[in-house]
């Protein structure tokens, strides 16, 4: 993996953290700096040590799953496919009935 692959991966991680970081932050009913910094150096630790586990199981195992690696992601992206598929086509009792709507509310926040 290359230098560009390593920065287009780390801006996707980073956006995910953020994202994450920012709805739960968003959620909270009051500011508390205690808890912020916790949920900082949690989020960032996971998605600095995912990466390091992915790569030190990965480079355990390579020699057993090298031969078949285009057969696991292939049946991963198509039940994930299919997953997506059986979703859009089956209709969902509790969807667009407008009940989600009135778990928003703003003055809460």
């Amino acid at each position: 993996m290359g230098l560009a692959e390593l920065v287009l991966l780390a801006i996707g991680l980073s956006m995910d953290a953020f994202a994450v970081s920012i709805c739960k932050g968003l959620g909270m009913k009051r500011i508390n700096l205690k808890v912020a910094v916790i949920l900082g150096l949690f989020f960032g630790g996971f998605q600095a040590g995912m990466p390091v586990i992915g790569w030190a199981l990965g480079s355990q195992f390579m020699g057993i799953i090298s031969p078949i690696d285009h057969w696991i992601a292939f049946i991963l992206l198509a039940f994930i496919g299919g997953k997506m598929l059986w979703e859009a086509f089956t209709e969902d009792e509790n969807e667009g009935d407008g009940k989600d709507a009135e778990k928003i509310d703003l003055a809460n926040i």
